[in-house]
This record gives structure tokens, C-alpha cells and sequence, in this order.
């Protein structure tokens, strides 16, 4: 029979590395997201969120092409719903790990838009 102790230390371990990730948003790694509790509040709307998007959509809209992205890969777009919740995740852990929006910042009440859209469903 195993011991179940290296069990237990390995899930003690893991415990503490998922309390000090979600934190403060400090040293995020992308892919990484904030907990959000989806009963606390309503999910924001695709259409609700054009604050955020005008951050994202200076590179990442469907009307730009070439070096008018600034690099943000061609099919990224957020002004086009389908491609938004397509990479809803992707986008908010960006944001999270402080890697984007490049040349803005979002507020908190922003972040927390995009975070909760993106684990809380992706309503249009």
C-alpha cells in the first residue's frame, strides 16, 4: 500500500502555488488568469465592453492590415465578436500577465471586465 504523504505534500504544494499566483496580478505568467467568482456580478456583453475593446482594437481590429498591427496577428481581432470570444482566455491572461494592451492601460474595472467575460462565458 502507498503512503499517502507524498500525496498530501504535493497537493499542499500545489495549494500554495494557486493562493500566491492569484494574488495581486504581480509577476503573472500568461496564461495565468485572477479567480473570479461569476455569481458576483453580471457578465459584461460583447457590446457592453467598448472601453476595453478601443484599448485592444488600435492593433487587433479587422479593418487594419500589415504593418498597420503592429504585429498582432492577422484572425486577432476584437472588434468581430467570433474572434473576441474565440480568444477571450488568451486575451485576459495577456492582460493579466501585463504583456498587453501595448502603448495603453486598462482599468482596474476594465481588467475586471475581460477577466470576467472570459471565465464567465463570452455573451455577445
Amino acid at each position: 500500500m502507498l503512503s499517502k504523504r507524498p500525496l498530501l505534500f504535493v497537493l499542499s504544494l500545489f495549494s500554495l502555488a494557486t493562493v500566491s499566483c492569484a494574488d495581486d496580478g504581480g509577476g503573472a505568467e500568461a496564461g495565468e488568469l485572477p479567480e473570479v467568482d461569476c455569481a458576483a456580478a453580471p457578465v459584461p456583453k460583447f457590446s457592453e465592453m467598448s472601453a476595453v475593446w478601443a484599448k485592444c482594437t488600435s492593433c487587433h481590429s479587422s479593418t487594419l492590415t500589415g504593418p498597420a498591427r503592429s504585429g498582432a496577428p492577422v484572425g486577432y481581432d476584437y472588434d468581430v465578436y467570433a474572434s473576441a470570444k474565440a480568444e477571450a482566455t488568451e486575451a485576459a491572461a495577456e492582460v493579466f500577465a501585463g504583456t498587453m494592451p501595448i502603448g495603453t492601460t486598462m482599468t482596474d474595472a476594465e481588467k475586471d471586465q475581460l477577466y470576467r467575460r472570459a471565465q464567465c462565458g463570452t455573451p455577445e
